[in-house]
């Protein structure tokens, strides 16, 4: 049976080399931090072997080591939505679509999602992309009416 993927590019003498350079920890190896970064160990891996891995394979590697305790915490994600709807929005974009597009002063006898979006951004000041309004849509439970209607 062969196995699955390419050959790792480091090998377990390598592994071990990098095992000793990670324990000396970062000062040891002429970085200034007292943990490791996913950076320096990308340089210090680049440098000892001419390899380049990923942050995530850096990452990973360290695990498998069994020295992630060496590294500085991942960065938390932090959301990147242009503007945040709480429960009132929401129930207002509920309440908007039981109306008629006209009672918001557009010219049309349905709600789409343009339409939608052009209201709400007079709302709340903010110009939301099609997907994200969409989203918005699922997640109030209005996408049924949102959808085009054809001829």
């Amino acid at each position: 049976m062969t196995s699955r993927g390419h050959n790792p590019l480091l090998d377990s003498g390598a592994l071990r080399r990098l095992n000793v350079a990670l324990e000396k920890g970062p000062p040891a190896n002429g970085f200034e931090s007292q943990l490791w970064k996913n950076r320096d160990v990308q340089t210090l891996i680049k440098r000892k072997f001419g390899v380049y891995h990923s942050a995530g394979h850096v990452r990973q590697l360290v695990e498998k080591l069994g020295l992630a305790h060496c590294m500085n915490p991942p960065k938390r994600r932090t959301e990147k939505k242009r503007g945040t709807l709480n429960d009132d929005v929401l129930a207002w974009i509920v309440a908007t679509v039981k109306q008629s597009p006209r009672s918001h002063g557009i010219d049309g006898d349905h709600w789409n999602n343009a339409r939608l979006r052009a209201v709400l951004q007079q709302r709340v000041g903010v110009a939301y992309s099609r997907g994200y309004m969409w989203e918005i849509a699922v997640r109030a439970g209005i996408g049924h009416p949102l959808t085009r209607r054809r001829n």
